[in-house]
């Protein structure tokens, strides 16, 4: 059988198949046939043959090398990418799971300054930025009265075109009366901040939890539901300690690495 540790970076999928050859499946031997499959998936990552990164063969093609129905294989790739092995990028395909980036949580800083992607190029994208009457949890989080408003942003950072982290940031709309015009420039929430007189902010809270992606958590972050997420609830402070945003966010779980 061929070294697994020998394939270079930039797996294809004749390189991903040859993988299994010479691969016996054995039943009965006390172990399930997805958990064998599951087993040398296993192996062919963690010895580096399936490099970081580097896509799967369709299914079909996968399921005829190993003798298998798709339904057996689709159970162990399944096992995978709830572990984190394997990433699924919705109507693209499913992935090795990458080198995570790292986020350093650190105040009076943008994102992007916090944020190491590994030399990948960040992109944000703008989902919703509206005006709109608070409700009563957002009230109880920035201090508000139940009839104030608010500003929701809801964004997505992606890297390569798969996204990293989804969030809707929560702001009380009576300290931004500038803030649209201010974020259309650069997109920059630490631009509007400095705007409106805010020189320095600080992470007066954060919480992260792990979990599952929801079918709404999947669907913006092209993962499969049930994939197992990062989701963060945290709260800034100015410097007379008033609260100025709350940001709930969803990382993949395999994506980031949390620096404090």
């Amino acid at each position: 059988m061929k070294d697994k540790t020998s394939l270079v970076s930039g797996t294809d999928s004749m390189d991903v198949l040859s993988g299994f050859e010479d691969v016996v499946l054995r039943q009965p031997n006390g172990t399930a046939i997805w958990q064998q499959i599951y087993d040398h998936f296993l192996g062919l990552i963690e010895s580096n043959f399936l490099k970081a990164g580097s896509q799967l063969p369709g299914e079909n093609q996968m399921a005829e090398k190993l003798g298998v129905t798709r339904i057996t294989l689709r159970r162990a790739l399944q096992q995978l990418q709830r572990e984190g092995h394997l990433t699924a990028r919705k109507g693209v395909g499913i992935f090795v799971r990458s080198l995570p980036s790292v986020f350093t949580v650190r105040d009076d800083r943008p994102f992007l300054e916090n944020f190491n992607a590994h030399g990948k190029e960040v992109v944000t994208t703008t989902l919703v930025l509206c005006r709109e009457a608070v409700t009563t949890a957002v009230a109880k989080k920035l201090g508000l009265l139940e009839n104030e408003e608010t500003i929701r942003l809801c964004r997505i950072r992606s890297a390569d075109d798969q996204p990293l982290y989804v969030n809707t940031k929560l702001f009380p709309a009576s300290r931004f009366p500038d803030f649209e015009s201010v974020y259309a420039s650069r997109q920059s929430v630490s631009d509007v901040f400095k705007a409106h007189g805010i020189a320095k902010y600080h992470r007066h809270e954060t919480r992260i939890s792990g979990g599952f992606a929801s079918s709404d958590e999947a669907e913006l972050l092209k993962l499969t539901p049930g994939t197992p997420i990062f989701r963060v609830n945290a709260i800034n402070h100015d410097e007379q300690s008033r609260a100025i945003e709350w940001t709930l966010g969803s990382w993949p779980l395999t994506s980031v690495e949390f620096v404090f």
